[in-house]
């Protein structure tokens, strides 16, 4: 008879709180999670702008949109516009006044930020411990 060794199990505790290091995200560009750096130049100003707090709920909103905003400050000494991100109800998505997200409809950095910072808001909250 064959003995085969069963390999160890390793079993990774979560992290106590998320935040700019250890974020996970997906990546439509790459099809894949992505961690901390990122790998496109979305996903790297993503981490930016979570690493110095930029992402901002607006509480007090109430707008012809919707009554959800939130705002995108600007990276010191590297912007210095601020963008405001809605929840549009018709698209199900969120949309950005950014000129990227205006002219390709498409994902931009400050709204894949505002979804990192969500789900670190989120799982802080829950997790506090």
């Amino acid at each position: 008879m064959i003995e085969t060794k069963q390999p160890e199990v390793i079993k990774e505790e979560p992290p106590k709180e998320l935040n700019h290091k250890n974020i996970v995200y997906w990546s439509s560009h790459y099809k894949k999670l992505v961690v901390e750096g990122g790998e496109s130049a979305i996903g790297a100003k993503a981490l930016k702008f979570i690493e110095n707090n930029c992402i901002d709920y607006v509480k007090d909103w109430k707008g012809v949109f919707g009554d959800n905003l939130y705002i995108c400050k600007p990276i010191p000494n590297y912007n210095k516009t601020t963008y405001e991100i809605r929840w549009d109800k018709d698209l199900k998505e969120f949309s950005c006044n950014c000129q990227y997200h205006q002219t390709t409809k498409r994902m931009c950095s400050h709204i894949l930020a505002l979804y990192m910072q969500l789900r670190i808001w989120n799982y802080n909250k829950k997790n506090v411990r």
